[in-house]
């Protein structure tokens, strides 16, 4: 009996110790599958976010560029009535024929440009067979009207409606007129078409279930939407909208809430547009985009509880003969996963490969970048298989000269900073050369910053490049007429000596005849040197306002840049009472730029100075520092432009390089030239920064230094 007991004790013992084993294994599995897929459902969280933001930061700069050329209308219409009010009626007529001509062309959605006057009456449009009509009830034109004129000029954008001229739905841009003293003249309009921006917006959200749109800041009002834009321009504004809510208290970032019209759970990404108080907004819909990890999920549960089915019951089960039927429903469930799992990556990158925006991923640490992922869109806008941009020697070969090293030092920045921008020539395969953009950012904690995974992006931006080479160009004639004062000392100066040493070389001829001869050359030799020098001031400024196509990069002399920054500016800065201190050391190696579009670059850091100092009371020091450092060894030439103006307010230092910023009046300012200056710095492979030093505001230009076998002042032509 004893026997028996024993027999049947050492079962039950052992099937104890099975049970226990099956739950170790259990909660061990299980807890397992719990932290890696809330790791993997992080990791895509961060994938999904960076994409999306990825998204509004194109529509961001969309966007900038169709208020650029809003802000050109608007500059032209002022010229316009300022010609008018002066009598200069052949000039005032060619703008209006050209305003005439550009609302034809409808570039970036502007099909109508139109202006009032003091009244609101109509006086001005490119609509054929206009006729005045009283505007002034129109909020997009009282609000200038009842706004002071201290107030600096500001951009209106109004609600979709329809014109009263084009009987077209529009959105109206409006901005102040002034009339000679300064004060409200009227208002300029540019008619945007809200259809075509909407179709513009759902070219680069391309993703399934993604929506863009672009509202008003301050009450919500839609202004364009990449869906249903007509049927839904009419709706009423929703001030409560998230990506509004979240705008008015951060400039760029993301929030998860539900839709208003379904309650479908949304990733919004926005990004706030300070330039007519606007916030463009991306929308994913999260149950798309987490189909591949809702697949992984499944089968990772399925398997798991496969495995502990086949572990804990099997035997049981197969004696009872329903566990085989069992593993074979859950093995055919498994598959169905995997096979759901596949279609969603499958769906996923066709996705990307119509997507504009290039993405890739990886791990940057001390030894480099090792890339991990690149949508298949890749090709497309680099024109290689994405193998090649990802290999750093064969991505190299294809960059223009000065793009390897300020690739290296796109990679410090990134791993100090957890952000970076470049933008850099790249060759195609058929030998044409196309200007791309990349940006990439850290993901997850800032504290490890010796080992990051990186998201980031490529953009094509030839065509965005040539629109900034025309607004560059037509800051600088805006800058010529400011320097025209100074100009015309330039040349009166030698032309006054020439014109003295022409009377003296004549008298001497009339008074000693031949023997005068001697006397009669070395004042012409005089004129000659004065005639050199007028000659040199003009083929500046030919130079200096002939169109810059911003591609062809050459090896410049920094000395040679600033020197002729300062021939055009050095008028302006003796007579504000401004000292120029330029420590740049001689012997500075060449730089990789473009010369004109570095030489607006410290013109523009001359005016800006030049202002900042104005303002300073009597007795206090005006000067403006230069100096250098770094040089070849880094790959990279740093120039510290400061100034004694008393800085930049704190709260305002993130914004001075936002186009159409500024803090001077309408008057003074378009508020584009910093914004260039960072376009043009950028464009060379560089970079600017500012701070406020002790003395006031200081500007950090980061050149990249030319290789050594280059020959200084060579251009290299844009193939």
């Amino acid at each position: 009996m004893a026997e028996t007991r024993r027999e049947e004790t050492l079962p039950r013992g052992r099937a104890s110790i099975a049970a226990a084993a099956w739950l170790v294994i259990l909660v061990a599995g299980a807890g397992g599958i719990f932290f890696f897929l809330r790791h993997e459902e992080r990791r895509l969280s961060r994938e999904v976010e960076a994409r999306c933001l990825s998204t509004v930061d194109a529509l961001n700069h969309t966007l900038l560029h169709t208020l650029e050329a809003v802000q050109r209308v608007h500059a032209l219409q002022q010229m316009h009535r300022d010609l008018l009010r002066r009598g200069q009626g052949g000039g005032a007529s060619a703008i209006s024929d050209h305003l005439a001509s550009v609302a034809a062309q409808e570039p970036f959605g502007i099909f109508e440009i139109a202006a009032t006057d003091a009244a609101g009456l109509l006086v001005f449009s490119t609509v054929p067979g206009w006729a005045p009509i009283p505007l002034g009830d129109r909020a997009h034109v009282a609000v200038h009207a009842a706004r002071p004129p201290e107030r600096p000029a500001e951009l209106y954008v109004s609600e979709p409606l329809v014109g009263r001229i084009s009987g077209r739905w529009s959105l109206q841009l409006t901005y102040p007129l002034r009339d000679a003293e300064g004060g409200f003249g009227g208002v300029s309009i540019v008619s945007l078409d809200p259809i075509l921006l909407s179709a513009r917006l759902a070219e680069i959200s391309t993703a399934e279930g993604a929506l863009s749109a672009l509202m008003r800041l301050d009450d919500g009002a839609l202004l364009a939407r990449s869906r249903d834009a007509e049927a839904q321009l009419a709706r009423p504004p929703m001030a409560d909208h998230p990506a509004v809510l979240a705008a008015r208290e951060a400039p760029r970032g993301s929030v998860r809430a539900p839709s208003a019209l379904d309650g479908r759970q949304l990733l919004i990404c926005f990004r706030r547009v300070p330039e007519g108080r606007m916030v463009v907004a991306a929308a994913e819909d999260w149950s798309v985009v987490a189909q591949p990890f809702v697949a992984l999920r499944r089968v990772a549960w399925w398997s798991f509880a496969l495995i502990m089915l086949l572990l804990g019951a099997g035997q049981v089960a197969v004696l009872r003969g329903g566990g085989l039927r069992a593993a074979r429903r859950l093995l055919a469930d498994a598959e169905a996963d995997r096979a759901a799992t596949r279609a969603a990556w499958a769906r996923l990158e066709q996705l990307l490969e119509a997507a504009p925006v290039a993405i890739y991923a990886g791990r940057l640490d001390a030894s480099g970048f090792r890339a991990e992922f690149a949508s298949p869109n890749l090709r497309r806008v680099t024109g290689w298989p994405p193998g090649i941009f990802l290999d750093a020697a064969e991505a190299q070969a294809r960059m223009d000269a000065s793009a390897p090293s300020a690739r290296t030092d796109f990679q410090r920045r990134l791993q100090a900073e957890g952000r970076a921008l470049l933008e850099y020539r790249w060759r195609r395969p058929d030998g044409g050369w196309r200007w791309l953009r990349e940006e990439a950012r850290r993901v997850g904690p800032d504290g490890d910053a010796e080992a990051s995974d990186i998201v980031g992006y490529l953009l094509d931006v030839t065509e965005q490049r040539e629109a900034a080479a025309w607004a560059a160009a037509s800051a600088r004639l805006n800058m010529l007429g400011e320097l025209a004062a100074n100009m015309a000392h330039e040349l009166n100066q030698p032309l006054a000596v020439i014109s003295l040493a022409a009377e003296n070389a004549a008298a001497a001829l009339d008074e000693d005849g031949p023997a005068g001869i001697p006397d009669a050359l070395e004042t012409l030799d005089l004129v000659a040197q004065q005639a050199a020098r007028c000659k040199e001031v003009v083929q500046h400024l030919r130079l200096f306002s002939s169109p810059d196509e911003r591609q062809t990069l050459a090896d410049v002399r920094l000395e040679t840049v600033v020197q002729g920054a300062l021939l055009l500016v050095g008028g302006a800065l003796r007579d504000a009472g401004i000292t120029l201190r330029n420590h740049l050391p001689a012997g500075l190696p060449a730089i990789r730029a473009n010369a004109v579009g570095a030489e607006q670059v410290f013109v523009n850091l001359f005016l800006n100075a030049r202002d900042a100092l104005a303002a300073r009371p009597p007795g206090a020091p005006r000067e403006i520092w230069i100096t250098a450092t770094g040089g070849r060894a880094e790959g990279r030439l740093s120039i510290r432009f400061a100034d004694s103006g008393g800085g930049i307010p704190p709260e305002l230092l993130g914004r001075v390089f936002d186009p159409f910023f500024t803090t001077k009046g309408s008057d003074k300012g378009t508020g584009l030239g910093l914004a260039i200056c960072q376009s043009a710095m950028r464009g060379f492979g560089g970079d600017i920064r500012v701070r406020n030093g002790t003395d006031g505001a200081e500007f950090t230009l980061d050149f990249p230094v030319a290789e050594p076998a280059a020959t200084p002042e060579r251009e290299t032509p844009t193939p």
